[in-house]
This record gives C-alpha cells, structure tokens and sequence, in this order.
C-alpha cells in the first residue's frame, strides 16, 4: 500500500487491515482533555508493546517526555504525527532520526524556530499547524530531501511568517502556505525553485497582479488559487445554494455568476492582460516598493 500523506495528516492513515502497512498508534493520557492533556513516560511506554508499528501519534508531550519519546522510540517510525502538544519548546531532536519520512504537527505555543533538518535525509514530507510563536521557516534549507511543505493555520488565524526566501533552492515540489500573512511579500523566490509543481495559498492573500505575476511566468505550476477566479456555491438572499464565483485577489469579491456574467468577464479580461504586462519580468522589477 502507498503511504498517503493526506491520510496521515487527517489521522486515518488509509489503513490496510490485510498488510497491516503504516499501522498507527495514538499515544495520550487516558483522560486526555481538550488542549491534548499530559502524557507521562508510562503512557508512551506502551510502545513496548508494538515494536513493528511504524506511525505514529502523541499528544500531550512536554519538553521532557517529548525527549524520552525521541530518544527511547523515536527510531522505530517513519512517520510521526504530533497532535497538541503545546508546551514543547525544543524540537532539535527530530534531527536525529534518519529514518523518518514524515511529520505532521498541530498546534503549538512555545516553538518559534525550524530544527536543522541535515540529517533528515528520508524526510520528505512536513507540515505544521497553528504553531502561535513560529516566524520564521529559516531551516527548511537544510532538507537535503524534503518534497513536500505545508504550514499555516488550521483554527487560530495567527501564523504570520517572516519570508519565503528560504525556499529558494530547495527540491521541494509542493508547497501550501495557509496562514496570516507573509511579511516581506516577497516571491522572488519561485525563480529557484525550478522543482515545485504546486503553490497553493489563501485566494484573497497575494493581490491579484502578484497571481498574474506567478501565473505568467510560471504556466505550468499549479494552485487553487492560480487563477482568475475559482467557481463555488453560494447562498442567494433566500439562503439557496447556487453557482457563485471567487475573485482571485485581495480584498476580491465572491459572487453569485447569474445576473453578473458582464463583471467577472472584466476581471477575466483583466487578469489576462496583466499576465501578458509581467510576462518576463523579474518579480522585484514588476513590484518595486
């Protein structure tokens, strides 16, 4: 069975009961409450128990047993998924584990740094939620394998992230930013990146002359959000659901196709002379500060 790496996020890890492949665990206390609870040395030690599972996931960690975890087990999976566990502060450990392939985290409030990821060499997918104090994806450099980043917010909408110059001459192939806002608004960084597929983000973060930057120079990079606009469904004023359509672009409006077909052939015919107006230009030429 091929491991999924939406399977693992989500936490029902496409289970094959007949191989028993990418068997998973969830380690927590046994009245874990709504923040994740505490998970203690005894409670991780049921690992004991399954020497030939190879995934993963705990919850309720601190700093100490996050480092007898790693230390004591840490070796055994491939993949780990780190739900709640918000009090960990150092997670230099990871680095460690030459074996594992991917990590998932959700929700932290401590960690505010990447780890040194130069001994991860099978690490090739990661992904972090609503981690309140991390700014900064400095780091991520140091995956001599990683292919796939994802990083946001899933329910706090706080992640706000310093730049993402430090994807530039990565190997990453997709890449999904979902949180507040990047600071330097700067996406020079695609032009070296000649290994990415998929760029996927907010349809109302970048403006729309960022998008038709990114489309025009890119045309075969995908992404939810490359585009003029995303058709959907929309409640009418009688709370029926009928076929709508997103403007792609900050502060772009949603809205319902009947009765503004004239409007949103405008913002299509709009986004396509944009796309031939930055075609070949620098991203730092296009948007000057």
């Amino acid at each position: 069975m091929t491991f999924s790496f939406e399977s693992f996020v989500d936490g029902s890890f496409n289970y094959d009961y007949e191989t028993q492949k990418h068997n998973c665990l969830w380690l927590h206390e046994a009245k874990m409450d709504i923040g994740g609870g505490t998970i203690s040395k005894e409670d991780i030690d049921r690992l004991k128990s399954y020497p030939d599972i190879d995934t993963v996931t705990i919850s309720g960690l601190h700093q100490d047993t996050f480092e007898y975890f790693i230390k004591t087990y840490g070796k055994q999976f491939k993949a780990i998924r780190f739900f709640k566990n918000k009090l960990v502060e150092d997670w230099s450990l990871l680095g460690t584990l030459t074996q594992l392939e991917y990590v998932y985290f959700f929700f932290n409030q401590r960690i505010s740094s990447l780890w040194n990821m130069s001994k991860n060499v099978s690490l090739v997918g990661l992904y972090i939620e609503d981690f309140t104090k991390l700014s900064s994806i400095k780091g991520i450099e140091t995956a001599p394998s990683l292919k796939e980043f994802r990083i946001g917010n899933a329910v706090w909408n706080k992640i706000m992230i310093e730049s993402l110059i430090p994807l530039a001459n990565t190997g990453i192939e997709k890449f999904m930013f979902y949180g507040k806002s990047i600071i330097d608004n700067d996406y020079s960084f695609l032009a070296d990146m000649p290994n990415l597929k998929e760029f996927d983000f907010p349809t109302n973060m970048l403006t729309t002359e960022q998008v038709a930057w990114i489309v025009a120079n890119f045309p075969n990079l995908d992404g939810f959000a490359l585009k003029a606009k995303r058709d959907c469904e929309l409640y009418d004023a009688s709370m029926n659901l009928v076929s709508g359509t997103i403007i792609v672009g900050k502060r772009k409006p949603s809205m319902i196709i009947q009765g503004n077909e004239k409007r949103i052939k405008r913002y299509v015919e709009n986004f396509e002379l944009l796309k031939q107006r930055y075609k070949g230009i620098p991203y730092k030429e296009a948007f000057r500060n």
